[in-house]
């Protein structure tokens, strides 16, 4: 690894990390603060709407813009512009009116800011550090996220009982400039191909572009159709654990919170081992086997709740829900890894941004959509019939690509190309 990838390696880590741990800090401290002044569950459920409410819409329109302008301003200009737009609403909730409503409009923008921030930085992870270590950088990012993640609840928790709502705030301004700062630092074109001018389309048609041209790549599509569909079956999983651990099995806040926990655990635990490894070389295998494994244990999850065995001590159940989200966090990554990679290797750099954000649009819509019909049917389907469903629609989706066979083929193909580079052609 040259200096210059080092370099950007180092201040891409560091500033996500910060920012994503402030964002993390403030959105707890939210969270409690909203249910603490209300008591309303419905009113921390509209906060958690409008966070993904503007990923869902706006995706296609900053994924146009990440291809048509220059990323790095827009990750530079989205981040002090997040900065600023809370230090507004900072000044405003502690010193005019410190309204609920005032928190519902600050997380619309900048869940909208984050928005721009996140697909122009999703886009620009191949040009800064290019084809042979985006692995790694993909892993390390998703270690940062994980580690802040896990630390911004344990540290919101111990803070929020003596700090103030606007000293989240605050530290969420300075995690925002942190970052503004090192994306200032990093080179965003140390891989980039030169843009072509696109003075002859209009907004519009950068976008319907992108669509059609996703459309037809069919191991594109495959893919994103992979992420989509997973990501929707997989969001039974805070829906239904809760109501396994406390409902059904009658076990303790703090053992539900430590069995959710162990996502992000098992995430970062495979997160530092996959940076830490050569890219893998058999992505067929990894996204295949990844599929099948993840399958079996979303069906093994609702095994606790099966009639006949509610003599099951809980200890038990406690160590073999733990066990389970740990291998399911592995597998997730097994599966999200490979797929990223390919899909930042097989898109040219003048479509990157709109495939990102057609993958991020997908993704964001189906998560709110499973929690919505995987909570209505939780009050008269059974939790273990809901996660075998869950789990065997994955292994079904797996069965219709080898059946279909236009992913496999290409991942085959791949896979026996010496040369990690991948073009846009296959």
């Amino acid at each position: 690894m040259n200096a210059a990838v080092k370099k950007n390696l180092i201040l891409f880590v560091s500033g996500k990390m910060i920012a994503v741990l402030g964002s993390s800090l403030y959105g707890f401290a939210i969270g409690l603060y909203i249910l603490a002044e209300t008591g309303s569950s419905l009113n921390f459920a509209i906060t958690l709407m409008l966070s993904v409410l503007p990923r869902i819409l706006l995706a296609p329109v900053a994924g146009a813009l990440s291809d048509r302008l220059d990323r790095k301003k827009i990750i530079i200009i989205s981040d002090f512009a997040c900065a600023v737009w809370l230090t507004i609403i900072l000044l405003l909730f502690h010193f005019v009116f410190p309204e609920i409503w005032l928190l519902y409009t600050a997380t619309a923008v900048l869940s909208t800011l984050n928005t721009f921030y996140s697909t122009a930085v999703t886009s620009s992870i191949y040009n800064m550090i290019g084809p042979d270590h985006l692995q790694k950088a993909m892993s390390l990012n998703q270690a940062a996220a994980s580690l802040s993640t896990i630390l911004g609840p344990v540290l919101g928790g111990v803070l929020f009982g003596f700090m103030t709502l606007p000293f989240f705030m605050m530290i969420n301004i300075i995690a925002f400039t942190v970052s503004g700062i090192a994306s200032i630092l990093i080179n965003y074109h140390l891989f980039a191909e030169k843009k072509e001018e696109n003075e002859h389309n209009n907004f519009f048609e950068d976008m319907k572009t992108g669509f059609v041209y996703v459309k037809n790549q069919p191991f594109i599509f495959n893919l994103i159709l992979v992420c989509i569909w997973i990501n929707f079956w997989f969001a039974v999983f805070p829906v239904a654990m809760p109501y396994l651990v406390l409902t059904v099995k009658g076990m303790e806040p703090f053992q539900l919170g430590i069995i959710e926990g162990s996502l992000s655990v098992g995430m970062l635990i495979m997160a530092i081992f996959l940076s830490s490894r050569p890219e893998m070389k058999k992505k067929e295998n990894a996204i295949i086997g990844g599929m099948i494994a993840l399958s079996l244990v979303l069906i093994l999850l609702g095994i606790p709740s099966m009639p006949g065995l509610s003599a099951i001590s809980n200890n038990f159940v406690f160590i073999y829900l733990i066990i389970l989200v740990l291998l399911l966090s592995t597998f997730v990554m097994l599966i999200n890894m490979p797929v990223m990679v390919l899909l930042q290797k097989s898109t040219p750099d003048s479509y990157r941004g709109r495939v990102m954000s057609i993958m991020e649009m997908g993704a964001s819509a189906m998560t709110p959509l499973g929690f919505i019909i995987f909570g209505a049917l939780l009050e008269s389907v059974p939790v273990w019939l809901l996660f075998a469903v869950c789990g065997l629609s994955i292994f079904l989706l797996l069965c219709y690509q080898l059946w279909k066979r236009t992913l496999i083929i290409h991942l085959r193909e791949l896979d026996a190309k010496p040369d990690p580079a991948v073009t846009a052609e296959l």
